[in-house]
C-alpha cells in the first residue's frame, strides 16, 4: 500500500492518504482518505519547513535594522579617517638623527643616526631651507654662469662643469661622482654659414639680410628653400586653422612665428611641416619678451635658439642609451624635422613682416615690432621672395652629468632627484643660470641640515645635467642606461 502524507506549514496541516489492496485487481475502486493531523499530536521525523523561507521570515523583521547598523558604520568609519586626515595631513615624515652629548659633539664626533627616526613637520622643514638659503649666493651664481654661452663640449662648458664638480666635493656630501657618454649633436658648419636672403623672380639676390652664425635651431633640416612669406602667430594648431579659414595657405612658403604661445619650437616646425611649408623662421617680438635696451636681458637684435627636435634625449638612439659612438637602433627619430628652421631677431623680422601684403591679421595676432603692418601675406609688395640656407654639422660630445647625494637613513634605496640644465646655447638666466644656482644652493642647504643633525628618509640626488637645451639629452641618456641595465 502506497502511501502520501504531505504537511502543511500552518498551525494545523493536512494528511493525504490513498490505500490500495495490492490484492485486488486493476481496475477495482481505490478508496482515499483525508483526515486533518495537528503537529502537536504527530511526530515528525523531518523538518517542518524549508530552511530558506524560516530565515527569510526570521530576518524579515530586522532587515531595516541590520541596514541602519551599517549605515552607521560607514559613517562613524569615514568621520574617524577624516578627522585623522585633519590631525596628521601637515607631518612631513623623515628621520632625524639622535643628537651626542655636547662634549662628543665638541670633539667633531658625527651623530649617530636613529633606527627609528623622529617625525618632522613640513614647516619645520620649511622654517630651516629658510634660514639656511642665502639670496645673495643665488644672485652671484646666476650673474656668474650667464654672462656668455657653455654649450655642450665647448671649454666654457668645461670649466663650468670643473666648477660644480668642485663646488659638490667641497660639500659634506656622501658621495660625489660624474658619468660620462657620447651624444650625437647639432652645431652651426664653421665652414658654410646659414643666410637668409631676398630674392627676385629670376632668382637673383636683391638683398643679404645679416645673421648672427651662433644662432641656430638644433636637429633642424639642412638645404635651402625659397617661397613666398606667410605671418602665422604663435604657429599654434589654432592659428593654422585660422589661415586656411582665411583662405591663405602656407603650403610652399616660409612662415613666420612668434616664440611663446605655449609652443615649443618642435611643435611649431611640425606643425609647419605637416601644413606643407618649407620653412620655419621664428623670432621673438616684444610683446612677449620685453627687450629694453636700457636693461640687462634680450634686446632687439638677439635670436633665442632652441631645438626642434620633437622628443628627447640623443635622436639617433631613440629609446637606447649612446654607447661609445654607436647608434642603436639604426633608424634615427621620426621626431626629426624635414623642413629648415632658423631663429631671426626682432629687427629681422620687422624688416621682413614689412614687406607684406595680403588680408591684414585678427587684433590678438599683432605684436610690439615698430613700422609693421600686421599683415598675413603670402606675397611681399616688393614681388620678392624670401631664400632661407642652413648648415649644420652632426658632432660626437662627450657628455658629463655631475652626481652628489645625501644617503637616506631609513630608504637608501629610494631617490629624490634634484637636477638642473648646465648648458645653455646663448647668454641668459634661463634654464641653466636660475636652475644650477638654486641646486647648488640647495645642496650647500640640505648638507648643513644633515651635519647638524637631519636626516633624510630616503636619498636625496643632485644631478647638473648635460646637453639639456639639446632635448634634455644628458637626463634621457641616463635615464635609458638605468632603464637598459636593470
Amino acid at each position: 500500500m502506497d502511501t502520501l502524507t504531505t504537511h502543511l506549514t500552518q498551525s494545523s496541516s493536512v494528511s493525504i492518504q490513498r490505500s490500495s489492496d495490492e490484492e485486488e485487481e486493476v481496475g477495482e475502486d481505490q478508496e482515499a482518505e483525508l483526515k486533518f493531523v495537528t503537529l502537536e499530536h504527530e511526530e515528525v521525523t523531518g523538518p517542518i519547513c524549508d530552511f530558506s523561507s524560516l530565515v527569510g521570515r526570521c530576518c524579515h523583521g530586522n532587515l531595516k535594522g541590520y541596514m541602519l547598523l551599517c549605515v552607521c558604520g560607514v559613517v562613524v568609519f569615514t568621520a574617524a579617517f577624516l578627522l585623522a586626515f585633519a590631525v596628521f595631513r601637515g607631518q612631513y615624515y623623515c628621520s632625524q638623527e639622535r643628537g651626542l652629548e655636547e662634549d662628543e659633539q665638541q670633539k667633531g664626533q658625527t651623530n649617530a643616526p636613529a633606527e627609528a627616526g623622529v617625525g618632522l613637520y613640513l614647516g619645520e622643514l620649511r622654517e630651516m631651507m629658510r634660514k639656511l638659503l642665502q639670496d645673495e649666493d643665488i644672485h652671484n651664481i646666476i650673474s656668474r654662469i650667464s654672462r656668455a654661452a657653455h654649450p655642450p663640449g665647448s671649454s666654457e662648458g668645461t670649466d663650468l662643469a670643473s666648477e660644480i664638480l668642485h663646488h659638490f666635493r667641497n660639500l659634506p656630501m656622501d658621495h660625489t661622482w660624474t658619468e660620462s657618454l657620447y651624444a650625437t649633436l647639432q652645431f652651426p658648419d664653421r665652414t658654410q654659414r646659414s643666410s637668409l636672403k631676398l630674392v627676385d623672380a629670376e632668382g637673383q639676390i636683391s638683398e643679404q639680410i645679416p645673421l648672427n652664425p651662433l644662432d641656430y635651431c638644433p636637429y633642424s633640416a639642412t638645404g635651402n628653400y625659397t617661397g613666398g612669406l606667410v605671418y602665422a602667430n604663435y604657429g599654434r594648431p589654432e592659428d593654422f586653422n585660422w589661415l586656411k579659414s582665411v583662405g591663405v595657405s602656407v603650403a610652399g612658403c616660409v612662415v613666420v612665428m612668434r616664440v611663446g604661445g605655449g609652443v615649443s619650437f618642435a611643435e611649431k616646425v611640425w606643425l609647419a611641416e605637416r601644413n606643407g611649408a618649407g620653412g620655419v623662421l621664428i623670432y621673438p617680438d616684444p610683446a612677449d619678451l620685453p627687450q629694453d635696451p636700457r636693461r640687462l636681458g634680450l634686446n632687439s637684435h638677439t635670436a633665442v635658439s632652441e631645438h626642434v627636435h620633437l622628443g628627447s634625449g640623443d635622436p639617433f638612439t631613440p629609446g637606447f642609451p649612446s654607447f661609445n659612438h654607436s647608434k642603436f637602433p639604426p633608424i634615427p627619430s621620426s621626431g626629426l624635422p624635414l623642413i629648415p628652421a632658423l631663429p631671426i631677431t626682432a629687427t629681422v623680422a620687422a624688416k621682413l613682416l614689412s614687406q607684406l601684403s595680403g588680408p591684414a591679421c585678427p587684433p590678438s595676432w599683432r605684436g610690439r615690432l615698430p613700422y609693421v603692418r600686421c599683415l598675413l601675406g603670402p606675397d611681399l609688395s616688393s614681388r620678392h621672395r624670401v631664400q632661407m640656407k642652413v648648415y649644420n654639422v652632426m658632432k660626437p660630445i662627450l657628455l658629463n652629468n655631475i652626481f652628489s647625494s645625501l644617503v637616506g637613513r631609513v630608504e637608501p634605496d629610494q631617490y629624490i632627484i634634484l637636477g638642473a640644465q648646465r648648458d645653455s646655447l646663448g647668454p641668459g638666466a634661463v634654464k641653466s643660470g636660475v636652475g644650477t644656482a638654486i641646486l647648488l644652493e640647495l645642496a650647500r642647504s640640505f648638507s648643513t641640515m644633515v651635519k647638524k643633525g637631519f636626516s633624510p628618509r630616503r636619498s636625496l640626488l643632485f644631478v647638473s645635467w648635460d646637453a639639456g637645451d639639446f632635448g634634455n639629452v644628458g637626463a634621457t641618456e641616463w635615464l635609458e642606461v638605468c632603464f637598459f641595465f636593470n
